[in-house]
């Protein structure tokens, strides 16, 4: 009787750890990737100075789109103003090829100093049980028009297709206020 007891207090425990457990239960459900100068998605860039002040110039960009699934029974949101963020974290080879397309790292933020472009992210903050939380990344890769204002130049085409073949060498952090929950692995996809 005491280890039915017994048995039975330790079932109860471990029922009650994983119901409270506090790890959201997220899933990576779909993964696009492409190369875009779409301005509805990568923006533009506004000319302040010289002949061309005023006009815009549309960067060619590394687009990242993921659909994340909420399979847990709670509302994911952070309670700071990080709340749920993504980040690309790239494998060796990876960071070798935009190394060699664009000459430097673009998923390191200060690489894009003295460039004239840069990168974006849009996101769903919250994401609901049983929904898809939407979260979008842009990588700038360089523009086609000559402009001292943005010296980056869009790479060939070539460079750009081995780019995208190899776009998702790598991994999807996952974080919430600042703290990883999660990662996917992108090639598994």
């Amino acid at each position: 009787m005491k280890r039915f007891i017994m048995l039975f207090g330790l079932i109860s425990l471990f029922t009650i750890l994983t119901a409270c457990s506090s790890k959201p239960s997220l899933e990576l459900v779909g993964s696009k990737v492409d190369i875009t100068n779409d301005k509805g998605k990568v923006g533009s860039i506004g000319i302040t100075e010289g002949d061309k002040k005023g006009q815009e110039l549309v960067p060619t960009a590394l687009y990242y789109e993921f659909e994340i699934k909420n399979n847990g029974h709670k509302k994911i949101e952070g309670i700071s103003d990080k709340g749920i963020q993504v980040k690309i974290e790239p494998n060796d080879k990876l960071v070798a090829i935009c190394k060699e397309t664009v000459g430097f790292n673009i998923f390191n933020p200060s690489s894009y100093n003295d460039t004239g472009v840069g990168y974006g992210t849009s996101f769903d903050g919250v994401i609901l049980p049983n929904k898809n939380g939407t979260y979008i990344l842009t990588f700038d890769l360089g523009v086609s028009e000559e402009n001292p204002q943005v010296p980056l130049r869009v790479p060939s085409k070539e460079k750009l297709n081995k780019l995208k073949e190899n776009a998702l060498d790598a991994s999807l952090i996952v974080t919430l206020d600042g703290k990883e929950i999660t990662q996917f692995n992108l090639k598994k996809k």
